[in-house]
């Protein structure tokens, strides 16, 4: 494959995961408005808190950090691989086990030139 390729899976599968904690912000700041509620969202209590709001924002703090690493890992991959590889795979492995359903495309992209990045290392 093309030295580029697990660049561009990075890239890629980290911005994907930057847009998905855009969209969980949103959904949590667009129901603090006064009135505002445009779409009801439940969450369960966590680590002892219980308000939508806080938790809303704590997973989308985590999946934007989670972004940031699978992009960091892309461009770290152009100089060194195997460190970029596993900045990838590290983001797209725990952003499946944490947000199974949201993160699928991203966790993907991710894991894949994460496992690119490292074997072409070799």
């Amino acid at each position: 494959m093309s030295k580029k390729t697990e660049t561009i899976f990075g890239i890629a599968g980290g911005s994907i995961g930057v847009i998905i904690a855009a969209v969980i912000f949103y959904v949590a700041i667009i129901n603090i408005w006064p009135g505002g509620g445009t779409m009801m969202y439940g969450t369960s209590e966590v680590f002892g808190i219980s308000d939508p709001f806080v938790v809303m924002m704590g997973f989308g703090t985590v999946t934007l950090i989670l972004g940031l690493i699978g992009i960091a890992g892309g461009i770290v991959a152009k100089t060194d691989k195997k460190k970029g590889g596993k900045l990838m795979l590290a983001s797209g492995i725990l952003g499946i086990a944490l947000f199974f359903w949201m993160w699928m495309l991203p966790g993907l992209l991710l894991t894949i030139g994460g496992i690119i990045a490292i074997r072409t290392s070799e």
